[in-house]
């Protein structure tokens, strides 16, 4: 019968974690959407500052012998809560003894347990992004797989609302695979880059027609079914959604952002001996939660796609 551990049985493996932090999964863009702030405390307050005192045009002339106009702005608090994530995979000594690498099993369990933190972070941001928090959101009038829709206009509609909402333009913007899928074969897309070298639709093309800093295809795939050796039910994790929103290029609590994945410690992988398995127990664990820290700097275009 396997006993629970004591806290001086467990140790955090340095090694195990510096694979745990180096690896990538290049389908998850979810920290490029909501970028990564560490903070020092699990759960603390930040600030929220008053928008209309950073646009209200105060400043005029002085007088001589007073101070002159003097500006100020009001701040509130919100509160964050990191929640340990953790996932784990066992190793047993006859996978090691038997591998041509004795040292894969091992980095193999890290980087699987990894990969299961990084997708439950992914799932947790698609879901704020593509959620109903944003102040702003419409589901085009004609759908973008329609051949008669106009998705440039409908983007645009959305860059002026942000703008006119944070005084920033919209600098990312964030489409499921699925609406990939229709766009690049969008009839009227495709007219307009009919000269250029290719014909062909790509990302980048895209990213320039609907004049964004940055384009994201959400292509990560997840299993919403239950464990079965038999039956899987795969789907797109970003559904058939899209937003636009403004991504700070200097991320921080005291920075205006649509949102952050707000991180307490670095990821560590922890590993104990079971010696009655003759295994040992690798567990990776990431604390982090997802803040949409701004309303007003997201448009979301729901279901854009059938």
């Amino acid at each position: 019968m396997a006993t629970t551990p004591t806290r001086s049985q467990v140790h955090v493996d340095a090694a195990m974690s510096n694979i745990s932090i180096a690896y990538r999964n290049a389908n998850y863009i979810g920290p490029q959407v909501f970028p990564i702030v560490p903070v020092q405390k699990q759960s603390d307050k930040y600030f929220i500052f008053d928008k209309a005192d950073w646009f209200r045009n105060e400043a005029g002339p002085r007088a001589p012998g007073t101070r002159g106009p003097v500006v100020e702005y009001s701040l509130s608090t919100g509160t964050y809560a990191c929640e340990e994530i953790a996932a784990a995979k066992i190793v047993t000594d006859e996978a090691v003894e038997n591998a041509d690498n004795p040292l894969r099993p091992r980095q193999e369990a890290v980087e699987f347990a990894t990969d299961k933190v990084m997708l439950n972070a992914e799932a947790t941001i698609a879901g704020v992004v593509f959620g109903a928090g944003w102040t702003s959101s419409a589901t085009p009038g004609t759908t973008w797989d329609d051949d008669a829709s106009d998705p440039i206009t409908d983007v645009e509609v959305g860059k002026e609302t942000v703008v006119g909402l944070i005084g920033r333009e919209a600098n990312t913007m964030v489409i499921g695979r699925n609406v990939w899928t229709d766009l690049k074969q969008h009839p009227d897309l495709l007219d307009r880059i009919k000269y250029t070298q290719t014909g062909i639709m790509t990302p980048e093309l895209l990213r320039q027609l609907f004049g964004v800093e940055k384009l994201l295809i959400g292509n990560a795939i997840y299993d919403s079914g239950v464990e079965s050796p038999t039956t899987s039910s795969y789907g797109f994790l970003w559904g058939k959604h899209a937003w636009l929103g403004y991504v700070s290029p200097t991320p921080g609590l005291m920075t205006p952002s649509a949102g952050y994945l707000i991180t307490w410690k670095n990821r560590v992988v922890e590993r104990y001996r079971m010696d009655i398995e003759k295994a040992d127990f690798v567990r990776v664990i990431w604390n982090y939660v997802t803040k949409s820290t701004a309303a007003d700097a997201g448009y979301l275009f729901k279901s854009c796609v059938a």
